[in-house]
């Protein structure tokens, strides 16, 4: 992987980290859907750029446009132009730098633009394969989940979405650098991302980060949206205590605002056989 032409799609500035190795390895082109500036309103760009350059990597023509405040009401107002251009803007970058490999966020239902980040990545390597299967590769890996283990997209699914993986294996060197980044990272930032990874290490262990996984994506949607009849998403819930504490107007749904949004991008997919532009010009509207 490392001699390939790879993209990192990821939702927010911060998430880098996790692949701190492979980022090391393969120098991808990076594109980050949000400034990360959550609740607070305090992007986290600059923190991530620092980070970037220190390993040598590009950053691509998607890199932090939208606040999350901002990408919310998209997702709350049923907007779906803002996701429509991304897909393409992705599929378009996808073939004009012929990429290889693209990794991205993985849905786990536990925030909706981490969610949306693997449909909208999913939808456009489809859009650049044409409908063709293989030319580029599509690799996902967990946020919140046990970074050895597969994401299961969501509290209502039991099953793995994926058993494939690349294994990177990082130096004691690199390993040191990658936690000592991770900590000073998550300390510059504070708040919910302090505990997240405070939550990571006591949960899973420092040497669960010992390598890092990219699994395979799910190519159908049956298997990659997660079934929310047994559970809520995470967001669901966190969502509504922000909401009953006064934070925030309203609750983002999987069923009312996601899943419709997951509809539009899908229905840009060319169908099995290829009949789409693929890598031989412009993407489709």
């Amino acid at each position: 992987m490392p001699d390939e032409r790879s993209l990192l799609v990821i939702s927010h500035p911060g998430h880098e980290l996790r692949l701190y190795g492979w980022i090391d390895q393969a120098q991808p082109l990076i594109c980050i859907l949000t400034d990360g500036s959550g609740g607070d309103s305090k992007p986290r760009l600059d923190k991530t750029l620092d980070i970037l350059h220190t390993l040598g990597a590009k950053t691509g023509p998607i890199f932090g446009e939208f606040s999350d405040r901002g990408i919310y009401e998209e997702i709350l107002h049923h907007r779906f132009d803002l996701f429509d251009i991304l897909c393409e803007r992705l599929a378009r970058l996808i073939i004009a730098h012929d990429i290889d490999t693209v990794v991205s966020d993985a849905m786990e239902g536990y925030n909706p633009t981490h969610d949306l980040c693997e449909v909208l990545t999913q939808v456009a390597v489809a859009i650049a394969n044409g409908g063709r299967n293989g030319a580029t590769r599509h690799y996902t890996f967990p946020l919140m989940g046990d970074p050895r283990q597969p994401p299961v997209g969501g509290p209502g699914v039991k099953t793995p979405r994926a058993t494939t993986c690349h294994t990177i294996e990082l130096t004691p060197v690199r390993f040191k650098h990658k936690l000592e980044m991770i900590r000073s990272y998550a300390d510059s930032a504070g708040g919910k991302l302090r505990e997240e990874v405070k939550e990571a290490f006591r949960t899973y262990g420092e040497y669960a980060f010992t390598r890092e996984y990219l699994f395979i994506a799910a190519e159908q949607r049956e298997v990659l949206e997660p079934d929310m009849a047994q559970a809520k998403p995470f967001y669901e819930t966190y969502g509504e205590k922000q909401v009953a504490a006064g934070r925030y107007p309203c609750v983002i749904r999987f069923r009312q605002h996601i899943a419709p949004i997951m509809d539009r991008l899908y229905a840009k997919m060319p169908p099995p056989g290829g009949t789409g532009d693929g890598r031989s010009g412009t993407p489709k509207p």
